[in-house]
């Protein structure tokens, strides 16, 4: 193996370890190495992400992802392996919330991330949908059972369908494999409701936001340790998957001028809380109002950091050189009217919605006659996407033999 710091070919001399894997920690990985950065992968179990070129080395260690002791007890050995210190990238919500708490309290290791009461804020749901009510940002109407209102004033207030979310949605994700639960009638809601109190699940019942999943738009950014902005990127949701409540599949770089209100609405709702950091919000322009509501916040690198990269803007960059020191040049300029396309989770919609007439062949194919990311694929940096491919029809193969054994049993 070789140790960080060895190599005297890479242009930075302060490595970099991504926490996590997936799309999101080889799109981070991609980001660095290409810039000449020297980085490495600490992941739950071994993906695609870690067999890309950029990535120096690699560590399996299950749970890191989530778990505070073990991120910090491997952490804490691997110090002993540095010349320079090293700039951490979290890639889920719980490892952002334990990478904030740990710098300052290891000497080798720096982030430009908020403090972990900033992170809270946006990760932990509840939280966040009372500090856009206290400060006027516009967002869905969100009620907070077992709060002020009783589960019969909810009731009464509330126009169906509505979505159950949860307040932490990487733990509500990890047990019911989904973002939520659509209510179509006080019966379901009660029935989710319920079945969320059984497993000790904070929800809230919120308003679904009308308009077609084109209505999403994405601003992703950074902050730097004065909350002042650096860089900044929008997007505009094409296709998503699952149908209804789900991550975009293919999207396109849009001009800042289409999403003016919300540029305003993210700077100053982010600057109020004084957050400093990578950041992806999630807006969702209303059919009945026109106003760009906020859903969300991702407090960290988010799954396609790739994308503004291939338009002109590297945010994870950006972060990088704040952290070891240097002054980032402000991004502003990008190329528009570039797509974004994951394109086996693309399929996964794409045929249903032919099946049912909501897609031609002409707006399916459009976006890749088109300049486009393919998040995955990339001709300078094959292997994850060959991985990636094998795993993907090894998982195929396995569901397909599930399901037949299934049917055997009944017959």
């Amino acid at each position: 193996m070789t140790f960080l710091g060895e190599s005297l070919l890479n242009k930075y001399e302060n490595p970099a370890i991504v926490i996590g894997g997936g799309v999101n920690g080889l799109g981070i990985i991609r980001n660095l190495g290409r810039k000449g950065v020297e980085v490495y992968s600490v992941v739950d179990e071994k993906d695609h992400s870690v067999h890309s070129k950029y990535c120096k080395d690699y560590f399996v260690l299950p749970g890191v992802g989530h778990d505070f002791h073990k991120l910090e007890t491997f952490l804490a050995k691997f110090e002993h392996e540095l010349i320079r210190k090293a700039v951490l990238f979290p890639t889920s919500d719980m490892a952002a919330i334990n990478v904030s708490s740990l710098i300052g309290e290891m000497d080798k290791y720096v982030a430009c991330i908020s403090d972990r009461e900033v992170i809270e804020t946006l990760v932990r749901k509840k939280r966040f949908y009372h500090s856009l009510i206290n400060r006027g940002v516009p967002h869905p109407r969100t009620l907070f059972p077992g709060e002020k209102e009783s589960l019969t004033n909810i009731e009464d207030e509330v126009v169906f369908p509505v979505f159950v979310k949860p307040s932490v949605s990487q733990t509500f994700a990890m047990r019911f494999g989904r973002k939520g639960f659509v209510a179509n009638s006080k019966e379901e809601l009660n029935r989710y409701l319920s079945l969320m109190d059984k497993n000790q699940i904070d929800v809230m019942v919120q308003e679904i936001v009308a308009g077609p999943p084109t209505n999403h738009y994405f601003i992703d950014g950074y902050f730097d340790r004065n909350s002042r902005l650096l860089a900044i990127f929008a997007r505009r949701r094409l296709r998503m998957w699952p149908l209804d409540f789900g991550n975009s599949t293919t999207c396109v770089s849009v001009p800042i001028s289409e999403v003016v209100d919300m540029k305003e609405t993210i700077i100053k709702y982010l600057a109020s809380i004084g957050f400093r950091g990578i950041f992806s919000a999630e807006f969702k322009r209303d059919s009945r109002d026109n106003v760009g509501k906020l859903l969300e916040v991702n407090a960290r690198s988010w799954w396609f950091n790739s994308f503004p990269s291939a338009c002109g803007v590297n945010i994870i960059f950006t972060a990088y050189l704040e952290a070891i020191g240097e002054v980032p040049e402000n991004s502003g300029d990008y190329e528009t009217g570039k797509y974004l396309i994951y394109f086996i989770e693309d399929l996964k919609c794409s045929i249903p919605m032919s099946i049912q007439g909501k897609l031609s062949f002409r707006e399916w194919v459009s976006p890749m006659l088109g300049k486009k990311d393919w998040v995955i694929f990339a001709n300078d940096d094959l292997r994850p996407f060959v991985m990636n491919l094998l795993q993907t029809l090894k998982d195929t193969v396995k569901q397909r033999k599930k399901i037949a054994a299934m049917t055997s049993k009944k017959n």
